[in-house]
């Protein structure tokens, strides 16, 4: 069971890379549903969502979906509150994981294997490296509409 949470347009989407089902967060009634109806439930949650500038906050919603005692959610983002008790204080509820990573060659060659073995495609907006095409690729950004990474061709 692969659930996305994303709006209806992009439905189809998330379909076509892997899920399974979508709930549509901009129909409240089926967002609640959903919450109410699959608590402690869910072996993994993936937050994309939580504290990506918006004030999106989805983090107890999403912990009470945990299977009790063996679930696991890991944001990407977050709070301040939440990278302070992570980062410095290495204080995360049990169950709870912020990724980190760090950046290096190995690790990108890895991760480009894995997709080569299952013939993923990551989501990519390539734009070209031109003022234009520069202007363009941050305005899609700031939008917060872009679908997949921003990808400048240099």
């Amino acid at each position: 069971r692969i659930i996305a949470i994303c709006s209806g347009k992009n439905s189809q989407l998330v379909k076509e890379t892997g899920a399974t089902e979508v709930v549509d967060y901009t129909n409240e009634s089926e967002l609640q549903s959903f919450f109410a109806t699959n608590k402690e439930s869910i072996q993994c949650v993936y937050d994309a969502a939580t504290g990506s500038g918006h004030g999106e906050k989805y983090t107890n919603a999403s912990m009470s979906l945990l299977l009790k005692d063996v679930g696991e959610y890991v944001q990407l983002n977050g709070s301040a509150k939440v990278w302070t008790k992570g980062v410095v204080l290495k204080k995360l509820p049990k169950h709870q994981h912020l990724i980190l990573t760090d950046m290096n060659t190995a690790d990108l060659e890895e991760v480009s294997l894995l997709l080569k073995k299952i013939n993923a495609k990551p989501l990519m907006n390539i734009m070209p490296f031109t003022e234009e095409g520069l202007k363009e690729g941050f305005d899609l950004l700031k939008s917060r509409r872009a679908k997949g990474k921003i990808v400048f061709d240099i």
